[in-house]
């Protein structure tokens, strides 16, 4: 299967990105982009590819996609529901090239690292959830404090790794 290269629409002057997708199926076409990819599925199911892995998602699911992992979801094509995904995408490098290299940190510095083969959270999930919910009314300044708030909540959640890609 072929792997499309994607770019992610930025507004000028944005280093966070922040999306909603509410459809009856997601963008479901094997594809990767630079930013790393956090998502939550606030609504719907179906199947996720990430690199080796072919899987199942449904609401509530809390996903890390590494930069440039292939991927797809895949929404059930049998349901007339709306499926609705909220995410995040950001670089290493969206908030200066030394940003995330602070010792203030260091407690999320391996989630860079398992980002790579992208992971899904099996814990904390609806603090998270909480969080991304909380985006959607959120200023730009509120959103990016929300951002930090749900990578940390990351990096103390447990998680299982999606691919064996890296």
């Amino acid at each position: 299967m072929k792997v499309l290269p994607f770019k992610i629409p930025k507004p000028e002057n944005n280093a966070l990105i922040y999306q909603e997708d509410i459809a009856v199926v997601f963008y479901d076409k094997l594809h990767q982009h630079d930013e790393i990819q956090i998502s939550f599925i606030e609504k719907g199911n179906g199947t996720l590819l990430v690199g080796d892995l072919i899987s199942s998602y449904t609401e509530n699911d809390i996903f890390i996609i590494g930069s440039n992992l292939p991927h797809a979801f895949k929404s059930d094509k049998n349901t007339k529901t709306t499926s609705k995904m909220l995410s995040l995408f950001f670089t290493e490098t969206s908030f200066g090239e030394t940003f995330f290299s602070l010792n203030e940190f260091a407690e999320i510095y391996s989630f860079f690292s398992k980002s790579l083969q992208g992971f899904a959270v099996t814990t904390n999930k609806t603090k998270i959830a909480n969080s991304f919910l909380r985006m959607k009314k959120a200023s730009k300044l509120d959103r990016f404090v929300l951002f930090l708030e749900i990578l940390k909540l990351i990096s103390v959640s447990k998680s299982v790794a999606l691919s064996n890609f890296v």
